[in-house]
């Protein structure tokens, strides 16, 4: 079976890039994939895929005008009027990087796909998808962003769209029942592979990784459940535009020292050995990682992914959602200075990501494609016979 996963970025740090490129590799072991990456944005990726996948970008951005990666007559000039000229694929809203020059790669690039099944892994990326890839692939579009029940928009022309979680996939299914609705399945991110440092869970260092959505709220809670003269500190990693709000924030509470904001980074894996407590106040971001250093989460209970990774008083804490003073006093319980609670939830939280083994993921994805390329017999949008108007069904996973 031949495989291809299309995103906006795979070279940017995330959990998006992270999770195509590792799922990549291991269905790559027995399937012939490919990464579609619309945009190069560094000369060093942050990440590579494993040598059995083959990655193509098809737009470089990392100097001041875009440009093909494959060989064009365009001159500089054309290029520039073009890269001046908005998208027609995508929504600005969406993708504010897109313009004509990438309209023309993208559209290219779908339209000679040679693919079984194209898995798209951006919103963005679902119109273009619908538009120009050829009637007989097979489409899936991973999600995981719809953990509120709703579904971007676009996916109704997908064969199924895949979540992070069993809880997102029935808030999904009972929000979009009807004949055009895709299937739904629930199939985790993987797992990180290899060795991984693991935290002694003795630094008195709180982590937030991952999307700035609500990190005010991390910051807020930690200056409660941490007060002055407490050597406990909170580190935020990521980028974003809450980020000068974020600034102020720490000067008003007078955080300056242990509160520090320091943008991506690409040793995750190191940084989170260093962590005693992982806080989530935006979905289950970053959790996985933490999870693999031993490193227990506090988290909203927000139906946006976390409550289906974070098991409540197990290997980490769940509380409402939106509630800045019940996450201080979850933070305040795995401060203390009676560590027997933050000790238990770490071990527990190692011991626990065998539920994301990339081998169960994998299989996962590997049925949920077989199944799908197995009723595409006739072009989207045309009836089986015996089954008028009927879409094949994906089994909840």
């Amino acid at each position: 079976m031949r495989i291809v996963f299309l995103l906006s970025r795979a070279d940017e740090p995330g959990d998006v890039p992270q999770a195509v490129l590792t799922r990549a590799g291991h269905l790559a072991a027995r399937h012939d994939v490919e990464v579609v990456s619309v945009f190069r944005t560094r000369d060093r990726p942050h990440a590579v895929p494993g040598p059995r996948v083959a990655l193509r970008h098809l737009v470089d951005r990392t100097g001041p005008v875009p440009v093909p990666l494959r060989p064009t007559a365009l001159t500089d000039r054309v290029r520039q009027r073009l890269a001046a000229a908005p998208s027609a694929l995508v929504d600005p809203a969406l993708d504010p990087d897109f313009d004509a020059v990438t309209d023309t790669e993208l559209t290219l690039a779908l339209r000679t796909l040679d693919t079984d099944v194209l898995v798209t892994a951006s919103p963005a990326l679902l119109r273009a998808a619908a538009d120009h890839a050829p009637a007989e692939v097979v489409r899936i579009h991973d999600s995981p962003w719809a953990g509120k029940g709703v579904l971007p928009a676009g996916t109704g022309e997908c064969d199924a769209v895949v979540v992070r979680t069993e809880g997102a996939r029935r808030r999904l299914d009972a929000a979009a029942r009807g004949p055009a609705a895709p299937g739904l399945a629930a199939i985790p991110y993987p797992a990180p592979d290899g060795f991984r440092p693991r935290s002694s869970r003795t630094t008195r260092t709180a982590v937030l990784a991952g999307p700035q959505n609500r990190a005010d709220h991390a910051v807020a809670a930690f200056a409660a459940a941490s007060p002055a003269g407490s050597r406990w500190r909170l580190r935020v990693f990521g980028a974003g535009p809450e980020l000068p709000r974020l600034r102020g924030q720490v000067a008003e509470l007078g955080l300056y020292e242990r509160v520090e904001l320091l943008g991506p980074s690409p040793y995750m894996a190191a940084e989170w050995a260093k962590a005693s407590l992982a806080v989530l106040p935006s979905g289950s971001a970053g959790v996985l990682e933490a999870y693999a250093a031993g490193v227990p989460a506090v988290a909203y209970d927000d139906g946006c992914g976390a409550a289906d990774v974070v098991r409540d008083g197990v290997d980490g804490l769940l509380v409402p959602p939106d509630d800045v003073d019940a996450l201080a006093d979850a933070m305040a319980r795995l401060m203390a200075a009676d560590a027997e609670l933050l000790h238990r939830l770490g071990a527990n939280a190692l011991a626990g990501t065998g539920r994301f083994a990339a081998e169960g993921v994998t299989r996962a994805w590997e049925e949920l494609c077989a199944e799908l390329v197995a009723v595409r017999t006739y072009p989207r949008g045309t009836a089986e016979p015996g089954e008028p108007g009927e879409r094949a069904s994906v089994p909840p996973r």
